[in-house]
């Protein structure tokens, strides 16, 4: 489900001269890519093993095509159709991850692997050529056409442990083009799994968080997880230590997490929890939400949730109870705000250029601190 499809506004980062750039280039040396020629049945005794990583703990959901497009993916393995190349992220326990052609072996896995008696089992439907196999499961097809799945290769590449995080992100971006491809923070929680990811997924999965954000944000494909990869950049590192590439300074973070303390950890649940909660109290359902021209509150935005949410993370509870006691007046001084050209402009356009980042949390922060100081 794309951003305009739920509650959250697209946004438009890079506009006009400006564009993200490569601020540390990686060496091309440490490209480690091999290629190899796989089995279907070989294929088939991964996933049941297990070593083949097909979970939605790890990237996005497995299971976003439908029987009808499985099928045909299995009819062109009977008629010998060469499937598209599949690329696979080799972990340091020699587990594949897939970074592309994560249907087409789930399509695999529910054909041939699933146990016989598994409602999940796939039966063969709305084929093209091969009508006389409809409703057939892979043991009731003929031994010769068992046969000719089972032997059928296929052209994978494999990324070798060892290789930089950062160089197999930017692997992962540029050969990820298939129909269904990977979205960053699909990318992200395959690549930085352990404590960064865990905790990504438990702060997105908290009620504090769903309840800011009124379940707006669609967790299928894990924009959730981005938006809360979002504000511990901003938190844990700070606008000025931002420059200028947003998808580098998301993966910066990851980078940091997987190191830090359980101390820091606890802390970053605990500030988030809290803004989260806050920014529910005070905003209510306007939370990070635009006035659009009709006077109506619009879909939530990226770069205010960022501003609003970051700022309430570094306020004491005190203050925050503060700012909750002066509701009204904090709100009159938020929609003056919204109202502001200027403003709006920056949480709209360019978005992830250095200046409108800077900006809009400073913004925000003098908001909060004029209705703190205001005695």
């Amino acid at each position: 489900m794309s951003s305009e499809n739920n509650g959250v506004e697209e946004e438009q980062l890079y506009a006009g001269v400006y564009e993200a750039e490569i601020t540390e280039p990686f060496n091309p040396k440490d490209v480690d890519i091999i290629s190899q020629t796989m089995v279907i049945s070989n294929i088939i005794d991964q996933l049941k093993c297990g070593d083949i990583l097909l979970e939605p703990d790890f990237q996005r959901h497995p299971d976003l095509w439908n029987d009808k497009k499985q099928s045909r993916l299995i009819e062109s393995l009977m008629i010998r159709i060469p499937l598209p190349t599949f690329y696979f992220d080799s972990a340091e326990d020699d587990k594949l991850i897939v970074v592309d052609g994560l249907q087409r072996l789930y399509a695999i896995k529910r054909f041939m692997v699933l146990d016989e008696t598994d409602p999940e089992r796939l039966k063969l439907t709305d084929l093209e050529y091969l009508k006389e196999y409809e409703g057939k499961k892979f043991e009731e097809l003929p031994p010769n056409m068992q046969r000719r799945i089972r032997t059928q290769t296929l052209t994978t590449y494999v990324i070798r442990p060892g290789t930089p995080d950062k160089v197999r992100t930017s692997i992962f971006t540029r050969i990820n083009t298939g129909g269904l491809t990977l979205t960053p923070a699909e990318i992200k929680n395959s690549i930085y799994r352990g404590q960064a990811a865990n905790l990504l997924k438990e702060l997105a999965n908290s009620e504090e968080f769903k309840k800011a954000t009124r379940n707006k944000i669609d967790s299928r494909r894990m924009l959730d997880c981005e938006f809360v990869n979002r504000f511990l950049a901003f938190y844990l590192l700070g606008t000025e230590q931002y420059s200028g590439n947003l998808e580098d300074y998301l993966n910066d973070v990851m980078i940091r997490l997987q190191k830090e303390t359980e101390a820091t950890i606890e802390k970053c649940r605990a500030d988030f929890l809290k803004a989260m909660k806050y920014a529910m109290y005070i905003f209510e359902d306007k939370a990070f939400r635009k006035i659009n021209r009709d006077e109506k509150y619009g879909k939530i935005n990226k770069p205010l949730y960022d501003a609003v949410t970051v700022n309430l993370a570094k306020l004491s509870l005190k203050e925050c109870e503060r700012l909750l006691d002066r509701k009204d007046q904090l709100m009159e001084k938020y929609i003056d705000l919204l109202h502001d050209s200027k403003f709006v402009s920056i949480i709209t356009s360019a978005t992830a250029v250095i200046d409108n980042v800077r900006d809009r949390h400073r913004i925000i922060y003098e908001l909060f601190q004029g209705v703190l100081k205001n005695d």
